[in-house]
């Protein structure tokens, strides 16, 4: 392509005037028409050939910008409109509602703020729509006039015009939003999502913690229904933010759920639930929970218990208080299960010091720990539990007590603290070394065929013969255990009425008395895999028997456990010991005739001599 101007010489070729567009062919050398002025281009064949492509190329690529400006065009001259009637009509709406105070009451007195905020709905999603888009049922021409049984009504009236945009595709694409809203109390659209100001999801949840987006429905009126029983879903947000666990999101206990993830799960009913949730804990509270799966709660549970507590049962799920709070009266978790157990401590002089304001006293874990419970022993003596406290006790009793360390060992510290209980013996196998129990299981290892004898004694109980083809049998076996006897509790929820010092037993003859109550009852207590003892009647006949002599040695008590041989010999001995000096003088006495005149023969017979 070449600039020429008029007047001047050119050669072959078509050259086309600017000012109106003519061209001009040369056949041969001439000279352009016009002076300097007028303007002209020459284009050479290849460059007009290469020209056409390229026109059609840029067309192209500018055709679909061409078609966007046009659009944009439109539509602003659209919007413009659309502003002004939109204008017109939120003018004419906010002339009313953009007053505070306004509200509007229904027919069971129920008031509503019909407030709107012009700023907070502009921001909203709905931003670019008039009132009577959602509002379609209001007219101008009778306005106020719609009457609405309750708030309630209104706002499932008005969430019917949600369904003009939102279809059912929509609605129910999630599981939880489709089970929340085809329930027979769901709520209407504006209780979830609000109603002027509703913002888009997508830009508040990016902001928003994880806590803060799972409390948008659940600090609200929600529950469902498993089984016919009612599940409230609702949490308190003060309640929440007061617990231990305030710090954390509500991830990282339901690990499941997040802002993108939210699985819909069947459970049976509460319980199911209930019992699933608890092994969350396990994640911070390792050795607690380990402690707790070695409890006599969890073994009720694995034995179909279901109703055997598990964590949220005593600590609560969402309103979790301090570890204080469980050592108080009023906070400790036991009570729900055993209340008339704890009305019993309550009356004890531990009970007593607690509410006394001493905090130092003792309560249900101090004793029974709080996560490694182990089933109540009544056949066993706390003391290894009371010493924890009271480590003078031993010295304490050898002030006063003969034997104090035997008796200790024999004789559980609940029964002489708890003045008005029932006491009783009771028979164990143990280790004669550790003193540990020998469970069901291994007893009847060792006693093989006996042990059915032994727990399906006759009406009388287990008799002493019985108690002594046990001792042969643990002897025969090369076995550590033997027979123990201890005095304790009947009942051992007495253990719970401890009273003061002052009105400890101390009478010896409580014990040492052939009429003692204390001896009445006797059990044979045997330790079931669950940890429970199981107990089984034995004859009282056998702490007298000769039978038991050896295989409870340990367990003599003076002028209670008599035995009537072993006294028949006594008196046998003592009388016998005493009848042989009595007739050695008886025979001495009577003698005396005849040994006199043998010593006076004696006498007569030296004076011959």
């Amino acid at each position: 392509m070449f600039r020429f101007n008029g007047g001047q010489v050119v050669s072959k070729g078509t050259y086309w005037n600017l000012s109106n567009g003519e061209g001009i062919s040369a056949e041969r050398e001439m000279v352009l028409p016009g002076d300097r002025t007028v303007k002209y281009l020459k284009f050479s064949s290849a460059g007009i050939f290469l020209l056409g492509p390229l026109s059609g190329l840029l067309f192209v690529c500018l055709l679909p910008l061409m078609s966007l400006l046009m659009v944009v065009t439109l539509m602003s001259k659209s919007a413009s409109a659309s502003d002004a009637l939109k204008s017109e009509e939120a003018a004419m709406c906010m002339g009313c509602h953009a007053t505070q105070g306004v509200v509007k009451t229904f027919r069971n007195k129920d008031k509503l703020s019909v407030y709107i905020s012009d700023s907070h709905f502009k921001d909203s999603v709905h931003g670019s729509l008039t009132c009577t888009s959602c509002h379609n049922s209001v007219s101008m021409d009778n306005h106020p006039s719609a009457q609405y049984a309750s708030r309630q009504a209104f706002a499932a009236q008005v969430s019917t015009a949600c369904k003009q945009c939102h279809g059912d595709e929509q609605l129910m694409a999630k599981p939880m939003h489709r089970q929340a809203i085809t329930r027979s109390n769901a709520p209407p659209c504006s209780e979830c999502h609000g109603s002027h100001a509703i913002r888009k999801s997508t830009r508040w949840k990016e902001t928003a913690s994880n806590a803060q987006y799972c409390l948008t429905c659940h600090k609200k009126d929600l529950s469902i229904s498993l089984n016919g029983e009612t599940l409230s879903l609702s949490i308190d947000e003060t309640t929440l933010r007061k617990s231990v666990h305030s710090g954390h999101e509500c991830s990282q206990c339901h690990d499941e759920y997040s802002k993108k993830n939210h699985p819909l799960k069947s459970f049976k009913d509460k319980r199911e639930l209930s019992i699933a949730l608890s092994g969350v804990c396990s994640g911070c509270h390792t050795e607690k929970y380990k402690q707790h799966l070695g409890s006599m709660h969890t073994s009720l549970l694995t034995q179909g218990n279901r109703n055997a507590p598990v964590c949220t049962d005593c600590h609560g799920a969402h309103a979790v208080g301090p570890k204080a709070m469980a050592e108080t009266l009023s906070g400790t978790p036991c009570r729900k299960c055993h209340e008339s157990t704890f009305q019993a401590y309550q009356s004890s002089v531990h009970g007593h010091a607690k509410m006394n304001g001493t905090r130092s006293a003792p309560i249900c874990s101090s004793c029974h720990s709080a996560h490694q419970i182990s089933p109540a022993l009544a056949s066993r003596s706390p003391r290894a539990t009371c010493f924890g406290c009271h480590k003078e006790a031993i010295a304490l009793h050898k002030e006063w007590l003969p034997n104090a360390e035997m008796h200790l060992e024999a004789v559980a510290c609940t029964a002489c603290h708890v003045p008005d209980a029932e006491r009783q013996v009771y028979l164990r196998v143990t280790d004669n070394t550790s003193g540990a129990n020998i469970y069901k299981a291994k007893l009847k290892e060792f006693l093989g065929a006996g042990y059915d004898k032994l727990t399906h004694a006759g009406e009388s109980g287990i008799e002493g013969r019985q108690l002594w083809d046990v001792h042969q049998r643990l002897d025969d076996n090369n076995s550590s255990a033997g027979l123990t006897a201890t005095i304790g509790l009947k009942d051992c929820n007495d253990s719970h009425k401890l009273g003061p010092k002052t009105m400890a037993v101390k009478q010896c003859d409580g014990c040492h008395d052939a009429n003692s109550k204390f001896f009445k009852t006797v059990s044979m207590a045997i330790i079931a895999p669950n940890g429970h003892e199981e107990h089984y009647k034995v004859n009282r006949a056998v702490l007298g028997s000769v039978f038991t002599l050896l295989p409870m040695n340990h367990f003599y008590v003076l002028g209670s456990t008599r035995v009537r041989l072993l006294d028949i010999l006594g008196i046998v001995m003592v009388f016998g010991g005493m009848s042989v000096p009595l007739l050695h003088i008886s025979l001495r006495i009577l003698t005396i005739p005849i040994r006199e005149a043998k010593r006076m023969n004696k006498l007569r017979k030296e004076g011959r001599k």
